[in-house]
């Protein structure tokens, strides 16, 4: 029986789930060479709060995202298609290791996926 979309949340194990999952894969994130760059300077408690709030508000209908406009507060930091694809990496890295599901993941991974341009500032045009 497979689980529905709208317990995803649910399947990262609410709020706090996606907390640790958040706070694991900035470990992850920061300790990697390619992209510890983009957070110098950056509130990491601030910033996983607002992660955590997003991740959320992507596996839920009911939970709001309250952040800074994405496509804003990315433009001009030189973050690549390679580097959106590292970060998820440890995303996905994260949930592995607090036992969330392959299926969850790859439900998380496809929803995620939908912000790419809106992080990376490119734009997939057909035609």
């Amino acid at each position: 029986m497979s689980q529905s979309e709208s317990d995803l949340l649910d399947q990262l194990g609410g709020m706090d789930g996606v907390r640790r999952v958040v706070d694991e894969m900035y470990v992850r994130v920061l300790a990697d060479p390619e992209l510890t760059h983009f957070f110098d300077g950056v509130p990491i408690e601030k910033l996983a709060r607002m992660q955590t709030e997003f991740i959320a508000s992507i596996t839920s209908g009911d939970i709001q995202y309250t952040g800074a406009d994405l496509t804003k507060v990315h433009a001009g930091r030189g973050i690549t298609g390679v580097h959106f694809s590292k970060f998820c990496g440890h995303l996905t890295d994260a949930l592995e290791a607090n036992k969330v599901s392959s299926h969850a993941i790859d439900q998380v991974l496809g929803k995620l996926a939908m912000y790419s341009d809106k992080v990376t500032g490119s734009s997939n045009v057909d035609g």
